[in-house]
C-alpha cells in the first residue's frame, strides 16, 4: 500500500467545506469495495461477446462536461474555436461522446483558481486535469471515482504497457489505500528537458555562432538586443509568463516554458530538487552555493538588459517569441508545434534548438522529470468513469493519433487527453526519422515505443526538403496544418537532445518527487518564500546575499524538519 502522501496546493479554505461534508475523519480509510458513487449505466462499450471493449463505442450518446485551459495566442482552422472544433466532432463520430465545455481559464494559477471555485461550489466537470496536490485533496474530500475497477477492464495493453515501463512509479503516484484514483500521464523522459531555442537567422546575420556557455549567451543576447535585431524593444533572453515557473522544481519537474532552467543548470544547480551535496548528505537544491551564483548571474543579466526586463511581468511570454521580438528562451522539444505562427508573422524567423549551456566542464547538465506529474480524475457520481480510459486508448492507437495531429489544432485542446508515452525508448523518434532520410529505408523500430513513427516516415519528405542535415527553415515546407508541427520539433528539438548525449549529459533527478508528512503544514509558505526571494534578487530589488537569509529562514520555518523527511525517504 502506498505511504499516504499530504499536498496542500489547493487552499484550505477552498476544501475545507467539502472535506467536511464528503468525509469523517481525515485519517480514516475508506473500505475497498465497488465505487459507491457511480450510477452504473447500462451504456458501456462492450464487444460482441458482451466483454468490455477498450476500443469500443458507446451505443448511445454520452455526455461529458470538461475544463478547458485556453492561451490567447492559440489558433484555429477557419471555421473551429476552442469550444467547437475538429477534436470534438471526432469524438462524437468515433466513440458517440458530445463534449461539453463547462468553463476555460487560462494556464498555472488561473486554472488552479477556477478548480478551487469549482471544488467549493460542487459544480465540477466530469473529468478533471489535476496535479498531485489536487488528487490528494479531492481523495481526501471523496469527490471523485475510485477508478480500480476501469483500469482492470477499459486500460488497453498499450496504455498499461506504457505505465509499467515506469517501474511501478506511475501507479504508485495515483493509488492511495490499494486504490487506483486517476489517470497517470507517462511521460517520455525528453519532455523533461530544457532546450535552448534562438533565433539562428538572428546568429547568422549577425556573423555568431550559437552560445555554448552562460557568457557566450550573454554575449549574443547583448548582440541581438544593441542590433535591434526584433525591433527597439527586443528581448535577448525571454523569461516566464507571470503565471508560470521561473524554474521547474520537484512537483512541477517537466520542462518549463520560457522558464530560465537553463542558466541554472550551466552553473550545475538543480533549484526545487532534492539533491546531495559533496559529503553525500541530502539537500534542497535552492540551497546550494551552484544557485545562489546563478542567481547572482540572472541578476547581473537582468541588470545589464540580456534578461527580459518585463520579467515577473509578462502576461504571455509565447507571445513576445512568435511576433519576433524576443531572440532566445529555454523550451521543450516540442515548441515547434507552435512554429507556423511565428512563421506567419515572419516566414524567415529560424528557430533551431541546442543542448545550451553546458556547464564549466562542458557538460550538459538537464533536470530530469518525474514520469507521472499529471493527472485525470472523474467526478464522483458521473455514470462513465471508464471514458478517460476510452479517449487515451483511442489516443494511443497511431492511425487515430497521427489523425488527430494532423487537424492543425494544438493538442492540448483534446479532450481528456493525457501524455501516455514509453518513458526512456532505446531510440529516439529523431534518430528513426534521420536513418530514414540518410538512407531512404525504412529502418526496424518498436511500435509500441514509437506510436507515431508510421505517419511520420510517410510525411517527413512532405514537410523536410533537401539537403535533409540542413535544418534551415528555408529547407523546410512549413505549415499550420498536417504533420509539419510534430516533424520540425522532432528533428529539430529531440535531435538536440540527442546532441546533448553526445556532448556528453549529466542527468539531474530529484532523489523524491513526492510529498512528506510535515509538507502539509509549512510547504506552501516555503515555496512562497523562495518565489519571492529569487524573484527579488534577480529583479535587484534586494541583493544576492540576501540569498543567504533566506537560507537561515527557510530551515527555521520547517525546511530543516522536511529536509529530514526526505533524507529518510530517499534512503530506504
Amino acid at each position: 500500500m502506498r505511504k499516504k502522501l499530504i499536498c496542500m496546493a489547493l487552499t484550505t479554505a477552498a476544501l475545507s467545506a467539502a472535506i467536511l461534508a464528503g468525509c469523517g475523519k481525515q485519517g480514516e480509510k475508506t473500505e475497498n469495495t465497488a465505487p459507491s458513487g457511480t450510477v452504473q449505466s447500462d451504456n458501456l462499450p462492450v464487444n460482441e461477446n458482451g466483454e468490455p471493449d477498450p476500443l469500443g463505442i458507446y451505443q448511445e450518446p454520452v455526455k461529458l462536461k470538461i475544463a478547458q485551459v485556453v492561451n490567447p495566442s492559440d489558433t484555429f482552422p477557419e471555421g473551429q474555436s476552442a469550444t467547437k472544433n475538429a477534436f470534438f466532432d471526432y469524438f462524437k463520430e468515433n466513440l458517440n461522446i458530445d463534449v461539453e465545455v463547462l468553463w476555460q481559464s487560462g494556464s498555472g494559477d488561473d486554472y488552479n483558481e477556477k478548480l478551487n471555485l469549482a471544488i467549493s461550489s460542487g459544480e465540477l466537470p466530469d473529468i478533471i486535469s489535476v496535479n498531485a496536490a489536487q488528487l490528494e485533496m479531492l481523495i481526501k474530500a471523496e469527490m471523485i471515482e475510485d477508478l480500480t475497477p476501469y483500469y482492470e477492464k477499459y486500460a488497453g495493453e498499450t496504455m498499461k504497457n506504457a505505465i509499467n515501463s515506469t517501474g511501478g512509479k506511475s501507479l504508485e503516484a495515483v493509488t492511495y489505500d490499494d486504490k487506483i484514483m486517476a489517470l497517470p500521464n507517462v511521460k517520455s523522459f525528453k519532455d523533461g528537458y530544457d532546450l535552448l531555442w534562438i533565433r539562428q537567422d538572428w546568429l547568422d546575420k549577425l556573423n555568431l555562432e550559437a552560445p555554448k556557455n552562460i557568457e557566450e549567451l550573454r554575449s549574443v543576447a547583448k548582440a541581438f538586443i544593441e542590433n535591434n535585431m526584433g525591433g527597439a524593444n527586443t528581448v535577448g533572453l525571454l523569461g516566464p509568463s507571470s503565471s508560470n515557473l521561473l524554474y521547474a522544481n520537484f512537483q512541477q519537474s517537466s520542462g518549463t516554458m520560457c522558464g530560465l532552467d537553463g542558466i541554472f543548470q550551466g552553473c550545475g544547480a538543480l533549484p526545487g530538487y532534492w539533491v546531495k551535496d559533496n559529503e553525500g548528505e541530502v539537500v534542497y537544491g535552492s540551497l546550494t552555493p551552484e544557485t545562489k551564483e546563478a542567481l547572482s548571474v540572472l541578476a547581473e543579466m537582468y541588470r545589464e538588459g540580456t534578461l527580459d526586463q518585463e520579467l515577473g511581468m509578462r502576461k504571455d511570454a509565447d507571445e513576445a517569441w512568435k511576433s519576433g521580438q524576443a531572440g532566445m528562451f529555454f523550451g521543450p522539444w516540442w515548441v515547434g508545434y507552435n512554429l507556423a505562427d511565428a512563421l506567419a508573422v515572419d516566414p524567415g524567423a529560424e528557430w533551431l534548438a541546442y543542448p545550451y549551456p553546458l556547464t564549466d566542464e562542458g557538460r550538459w547538465a538537464p533536470h530530469m522529470p518525474n514520469p507521472s506529474d499529471s493527472f485525470y480524475v472523474v467526478r464522483k457520481g458521473y455514470e462513465h468513469p471508464e471514458i478517460i480510459f476510452m479517449i487515451n486508448n483511442q489516443l494511443l492507437v497511431p492511425e487515430v493519433g497521427n489523425k488527430l495531429d494532423g487537424m492543425g489544432i494544438l493538442s492540448g485542446y483534446i479532450p481528456g487527453r493525457l501524455v501516455i508515452n514509453t518513458a526512456k525508448p532505446a531510440e529516439s523518434d529523431a534518430q528513426i526519422l534521420f536513418k530514414y532520410l540518410e538512407t531512404g529505408t525504412v529502418p526496424e523500430y518498436d511500435v509500441s515505443e514509437h506510436t507515431k513513427m508510421e505517419i511520420d516516415i510517410n510525411t517527413v519528405k512532405d514537410f523536410k526538403l533537401e539537403p535533409y542535415d540542413d535544418l534551415g527553415i528555408e529547407t523546410w515546407n512549413v505549415s499550420k496544418d498536417g504533420n509539419f508541427g510534430r516533424i520540425y520539433s522532432t528533428l529539430v528539438g529531440v535531435g538536440a537532445i540527442d546532441k546533448g548525449y553526445e556532448i556528453g549529459c549529466d542527468e539531474g533527478y530529484s532523489l523524491l518527487y513526492g510529498q512528506t508528512e510535515s509538507m502539509q503544514k509549512k510547504w506552501s509558505n516555503l515555496k512562497k518564500i523562495e518565489d519571492e526571494t529569487f524573484l527579488k534578487i534577480i529583479l535587484g530589488t534586494i541583493p544576492v546575499d540576501e540569498f543567504d537569509t533566506f537560507a537561515e529562514e527557510w530551515h527555521a520555518q520547517g525546511g530543516t524538519e522536511i529536509t529530514g523527511e526526505v533524507a529518510e525517504a530517499a534512503n530506504k
